[in-house]
Order: C-alpha cells, then structure tokens, then sequence
C-alpha cells in the first residue's frame, strides 16, 4: 500500500476534505505534500495576519540555511537528544562522501545562535528581534497531514536581549498575539498555559502553549513561546559588552507556529458540504455565482465586482455550466460568502447574499439610493460647485469634466459603503458563530478528575477530551505517569496559580499539590 491510499483509508473524511477544497496534495515520498496555489494563499494569508502581530514589536524577517553543519547542531546536546532520531542527515555529494555530515534543519536555534556570536558587539545593538518563515525537516514514523510531515512550512522567532525582564515580557507578549490570532482569526476554542517540567522546550527556563481541543478529542499544539534566559547564550559563547564594560551573556527567546492550524481549522470548521474558513484569512472571501451569460448580466456582475474586488478578495466561480455546480465548488472550498446574481436580481437592481455557516438563509440587500443617501447628492454637488468658484476660467473647464465623474464615484462609493457595512455585520456573526462551535466543544469535553483508578476506566471506555487532575509537576512523577496512562501527556498547567486553591493529593505520587494540570492525547 502506498502513503496516498494509506492516508486515505486511515483519514478518508479529513483527507477528502484536504483534496476537495484544494488545500492540499500529496508528495511523492512518505509525509511530503504539496500545496496547490489556493492552500498556499490560505498559508501566505495567515503568514501576513501574524508578521503584523510581530511587527508591532519590532521584529524583522530574516532567512538562513536549510542546511546545518551537524557539529554545530551537536553543540546542544539536549536539543540534538530531542531532534536526533528525526534528523534527515546529507553524507554524499554526488559519489564522494563528506568529511562532516550537514543536517535538514529540524529547528534553527544554533544558526540563529552563531549568527548572533558573529554579529553581536555592544549592548546599544540589543534587542536583536528576527523572525524567519522557512521549512523544517523531521522524519516521523507516523505521518498525518498538516499535523505530522515529514518536511512542513512554520516560522520561528529568536530574540536576545540585554535584560531579563525584557525577555520574559516579549515571550508572554507573543503568546498574546498567538491567543489573539487562534482565537479571533481562526476561530477557535482554545487553551493557554505553561508546560509541565516534562513538556518544556529542551533547554528552556519555561515554555508557554497555545492548544485546541478538535473534535476528535484530541489536544493540537497550536503555538509555543520559550524563555532561555541565558542558556543558549552561555553554549553558543554569544557575548556583549554591557554599558558597564563588562561582557555579559544576552537572555534569549524562541516562539514557532505551523501549518498545523490549517489542519486544525479544517477539523474544526468543516460541515457536510465541505470546508468552512475563517474570513480573514479565506483565499477566496466571496465567491460570484451569476445565473445566466446575457450581456447585461455579465455588466451588472462587473459592476458589483468593481466595488467589491478592491476591499475583498473576490472570484468568479464559472468553471461549470451549470450554476448550482459552481455553488458546490465554493462551498468545498470553504469561501465565506457567496453573492449570487441573475436575472430577478438585476432587474430589482439588488444582490443576494449567502454565508457559508447558514446556506439557507439568503440575504437580499437593495442597491437603489435610499432617501437619506439621496439628500447627500445636492449637498455634494453643491460642494464641487463652490470649489469650482474658487477656480480660474481655465481650469474652471477642466473642472466641468470631472465633476461630472466625480459625483459618478461619490454614488458607487455610497452603494460600496452600503454592501460592505452589511457585509461587516454578517461577517461578525459568522466569526462569532464559527468560535461559539468550538468553544462550546472545548468546555463540554473537559472533566475534573481526582482519581486515578476513576480516569483509566474512563479512558478504557472511551472518554475523550481534557482531563484536569492534581499534580506534583516533579519530573520523575511526570515520567511514570506515562506507564499509567499510555499516549496522554500534560498537555499545560495554569500560567497563574489563584490564590487559597485547596491542598490536593497528585493523582500519580499522592505528594501534596495545589497545582490542576491538563491531561489529554496530543498528535
């Protein structure tokens, strides 16, 4: 059997739905894909949602290899025992074999860390704040589309500071635009907290997590955000002089999201027709359907679009002759809204709105000027007038011409102002609908459970969600716990303790804790 039909008796709905909406097709080699060009702007989009979060601190883009010296990866010890046994490493060039063997990046820290060594002098240089988005490469046994690749599309953030406290604050900053981002651009019901000692980023003083809950029970590691302090600083000898002439090691941090969250949107959001997608980041943000090919239609159609096209990323969806197919096609491909257009429509001069969350419903909005917007003509004529007086007799002339288009524009902007109001109303309610979905699924799945015995007979009867328990958060607890119950792990714990909590027994040491942790399976 080969990797396609492996995936498609495995993950037959999730994989149709992958094909069907064109987000995705399968590479050649075991956990490759490709993305065609509408999941590549599903990608590019939530790439340009997030580099304006990023932005605002102050963080640049950057690009380095792919290609990484395994010498230097081996500098880090701890990160290379995490990475090692998924490394893809480069031994030949051609028929000669290398004396020092390169490695597929699986993560950048040591480049972005000697990079830093090279560059960095003097603390008036600091915060160093770079970003890159770049393919990684991990050999996983297990391959699932978006969530386990073998080689998938993330970005990584690498910052240094002269201080501690700016460091910490730019890693929680960040996990606040990554809350911000699941939340209200992907519309999701999601969880944040901090990693059990067991869960931290190897090497990491503390490490941060954005996770949703899908619906088949199982918690998505959407986002991370790492404080180092100065560990990676000290290993990578990266040095600078601080403003009491003293050499000092830099504090550091490391934040990363992937594709993954196309593959948690689509779980997510999908309903029988097909795949639903957020608004803001949808390749297509409204689908054209016209009924009829009549010139006057096709007229009335450009001049919808016309209003539109310049604000939302608008398509013609008239690849079938028969339009109902076409509605289909937008409806798999997950498009937010549809306007659909015929003959009734044009001659009542109105369009028909259609969200994608509530196909039935169908929206008619008027294009006729109201009486109050009608009012607003005189008095914008009247204005052009008045700046015409102002004007000598030659340009005065000039003037004749343009006022005439001008008030041509000032009714296609009032009309445009009109659909897109509506539109902006309904597009909050079709965000606010798709979050309700998942939220209402993450809280119906969460169940507090204080008894060990208790939550393995749940398991084995096939309780699926997040599990909150008291626990020690000791390493070696965290260790054992997972011969009890196999493939869960501690998904987060609380970022902020609450005051007077209760004195519980952890569910695996019985050692006195105040601490709930968050139990599940993870992919």
């Amino acid at each position: 059997m080969n990797h396609k039909n492996y995936f498609m008796n495995k993950e037959d709905k999730y994989s149709k739905l992958l094909v069907d909406s064109g987000l995705f097709f399968y590479g050649h080699s075991k956990g490759s894909f490709i993305l065609p060009s509408h999941g590549y702007a599903l990608w590019k989009n939530i790439q340009n949602s997030l580099d304006k979060k990023f932005a605002k601190h102050g963080i640049k883009n950057v690009l380095l290899p792919t290609l990484i010296p395994f010498e230097l990866l081996e500098k880090e010890k701890q990160h290379i025992a995490g990475f090692s046994p998924e490394c893809f490493y480069v031994e030949k060039i051609g028929e000669k074999k290398l004396e020092n063997s390169l490695v597929l990046r699986p993560t950048s820290e040591v480049l972005f860390y000697d990079w830093y060594r090279q560059i960095l002098q003097s603390y008036q240089q600091l915060p160093f704040l770079y970003n890159q988005w770049c393919s990684v490469f991990r050999a996983e046994k297990n391959t699932n589309p978006f969530f386990r690749n073998t080689e998938f599309l993330w970005q990584e953030g690498h910052t240094l500071h002269s201080n501690e406290k700016e460091a910490r604050e730019l890693t929680l900053s960040i996990l606040t635009d990554y809350q911000d981002y699941a939340e209200n651009i992907l519309g999701l019901g999601i969880i944040v907290g901090r990693k059990s000692e067991g869960e931290k980023f190897a090497g990491a003083l503390e490490s941060y997590t954005v996770e949703c809950l899908l619906p088949d029970g199982q918690c998505l590691q959407l986002a991370t955000s790492h404080y180092f302090g100065d560990n990676f600083c000290r290993l990578m000898n990266v040095k600078f002089q601080n403003k009491d002439n003293q050499i000092q090691y830099p504090f550091s941090t490391s934040w990363g999201t992937s594709t993954r969250a196309i593959g948690a949107v689509v779980k997510t959001h999908a309903d029988n027709w097909g795949l639903v997608l957020p608004f803001d980041i949808a390749p297509i943000q409204i689908a054209f359907i016209v009924i009829g090919q009549s010139e006057e239609l096709i007229n009335y159609y450009q001049e919808i679009y016309s209003m539109l096209s310049p604000i939302y990323r608008c398509q013609l969806y008239n690849k079938n002759s028969r339009f109902n197919l076409n509605i289909l096609q937008a409806d798999k491909e997950g498009c937010p809204f549809k306007i659909i257009l015929g003959k009734e429509e044009m001659e009542k001069y109105q369009i028909t709105l259609v969200r994608r969350d509530h196909i039935e419903r169908k929206i008619t909005i008027d294009l006729e000027i109201n009486e109050w917007e009608r009012k607003l003509i005189p008095a914008y004529e009247k204005y052009m007038e008045s700046l015409s007086e102002l004007l000598d007799d030659k340009t005065k002339e000039q003037m004749v011409n343009f006022q005439g288009e001008s008030i041509q524009h000032f009714k296609k902007n009032l009309k445009q102002g009109k659909l897109c109001g509506i539109i902006g109303k309904e597009n909050e309610k079709f965000q606010k609908k798709l979050s309700q979905k998942s939220i209402e699924f993450r809280d119906n799945h969460m169940f507090p459970e204080n008894n060990l015995t208790e939550l393995k007979n749940k398991i084995k009867n096939g309780v699926k969600g997040l599990f909150l328990i008291p626990f020690c958060n000791d390493l070696n607890c965290e260790k054992k716990m997972k011969d009890q119950v196999i493939s869960y792990s501690i998904r987060y714990l609380p970022i902020l303790e609450k005051k007077n909590k209760k004195i519980k027994k952890c569910l695996f040491c019985q050692s006195d804790t105040e601490i709930v942790a968050y139990l599940g399976r993870s992919y």
